[in-house]
């Protein structure tokens, strides 16, 4: 079994997603220390909102291996950090060193093959566009969308939407994106959200 760092966060990332993170815990800050150093990845792993990274004991089972590709130093001493998600993982036992810092051991979990972009999917890419114009913030982080790509698409929708850590674990659990698809066809139909 592989060891890694992970990160409980309430940030959700997937494979080729890129996230901002403010790293405030002295054992975050050494987890990011040792990954600029060591040119490592470490884990982020789902937790809900209203969880705190301090009480963290279980996580979900499925988790993303993260690359730092930015990092500064903020005013108030804190660190942010950008990442991007690489692979996801299965997460089989934790552990907490002395600091609160959790390490994982894991598998490593397959990635979502590509889907291309077709008629019956195309909905999910085009309001994606929209709301990554509506939300630079965001949209920052991807200089090159990969639009033509259903599953770049859907790990996007399942990062930003406030879905139910249990079921976004269940989709991704699939081995590939097509039942997400429909579930997203399926939600934004629901919410009125394809013919606006």
């Amino acid at each position: 079994m592989n060891t890694i760092a992970l990160l409980p966060h309430n940030e959700h990332l997937l494979p080729e997603g890129r996230l901002k993170l403010v790293i405030s815990r002295i054992c975050d800050m050494r987890m990011v220390t040792e990954a600029i150093t060591n040119n490592q990845p470490f884990a982020l792993g789902m937790i809900a909102n209203k969880s705190s990274p301090e009480t963290v004991t279980s996580i979900p089972a499925i988790a993303t291996t993260a690359a730092i590709i930015d990092f500064n130093a903020l005013n108030s001493g804190l660190l942010e950090i950008v990442v991007e998600g690489i692979n996801k993982i299965s997460i089989s036992t934790l552990t907490m060193a002395h600091d609160k810092l959790l390490t994982a051991t894991y598998q490593r979990s397959h990635n979502w093959p590509t889907i291309k972009i077709n008629t019956n999917n195309k909905l999910l890419a085009d309001k994606l566009k929209l709301l990554f114009i509506s939300i630079p913030e965001i949209s920052q982080y991807y200089p090159q969308p990969n639009y033509q790509n259903a599953t770049w698409v859907c790990q996007r929708w399942l990062e930003l939407l406030p879905i139910d850590i249990k079921h976004k674990q269940s989709l991704i659990h699939h081995q590939t994106a097509d039942i997400t698809i429909s579930f997203l066809l399926q939600l934004l139909q629901n919410h009125n959200l394809i013919n606006n």
